[in-house]
């Protein structure tokens, strides 16, 4: 074992297990690494076949659903005009006004459904839109302003779906309890997807005694929690704050 021959055999077998040993390591990694690739590329697949879904499910109730409800509340107005009688056009009219809530509620869903609008520039638009035609139906005055620094981020339907019915849930609640004189709305986009509601000259509420006697605020705050959100409230002299906030983990769209 002390001859040369011996010694170098030696230190070229211990040199081939080192490479061996090596070699075996980055190809495990390496295989590693492409398994982690591969459930990768099949979980976006997967997705990308469930929102393909989804706005499939959206264009088909929009042409099929949408189409028949409209032309319901088409008929249903035409009829309202030729209606022979007081009892008669009551009928009608409430054959109308449920088609027109049925339209309305189903073009919310379709919204919500379909993968093209999983933005938060988006949200924001269709946000702006209903209060805009909400407060302006009950002359209310509104104030909208989107933050100067914008974060496009993803938001999904579900997140959607909810962030507007809390939001849809908060404004029925400024005009009907508030007296507000004005609603300012601001909304921001970034790690989270703030909205700030200000009812300027409001009288105010106690949000916690609200909670416990009301279903509207308390089914607001189990819809937030759902998201991994939360909705929080401020009273201040002739103001009422609501906030609601929406993490936002996605990546910044480009």
């Amino acid at each position: 074992w002390q001859t040369w021959w011996f010694i170098t055999i030696a230190i070229m077998a211990l040199i081939f297990l080192v490479q061996f040993a090596f070699r075996n390591y980055y190809k495990r990694k390496l295989e590693k690494k492409n398994q982690l690739l591969r459930e990768q590329s099949l979980i976006i697949e997967k997705q990308q076949a469930v929102e393909n879904e989804r706005t499939r499910i959206a264009s088909e109730m929009h042409d099929d659903l949408g189409s028949g409800l409209t032309t319901i509340r088409y008929l249903s107005d035409k009829a309202l005009l030729q209606a022979k009688n007081t009892e008669e056009a009551s009928q009608i009219k409430r054959i109308a006004d449920q088609s027109n809530t049925l339209v309305r509620n189903m073009s919310e869903i379709i919204w919500a459904m379909n993968a093209r609008f999983d933005n938060s520039e988006n949200l924001t638009s269709y946000l702006r839109r209903y209060a805009s035609e909400f407060l302006d139906e009950h002359k209310l005055s509104l104030e909208f302003v989107a933050a100067e620094e914008w974060n496009p981020v993803i938001i999904g339907g579900e997140k959607r779906r909810n962030v507007f019915l809390v939001f849809k849930e908060i404004l029925h609640n400024s005009v009907k309890y508030s007296k507000a004189s004005n609603i300012h709305i601001t909304v921001s986009s970034g790690d989270h997807y703030l909205i700030e509601i200000a009812e300027e000259a409001s009288t105010g509420f106690d949000a916690d005694a609200s909670i416990q006697k009301g279903n509207g605020l308390f089914n607001c705050q189990k819809r937030m929690k759902s998201i991994g959100g939360q909705i929080l409230f401020e009273r201040q002299t002739h103001l009422m704050k609501i906030i609601i906030s929406v993490p936002v983990n996605n990546p910044s769209l480009v």
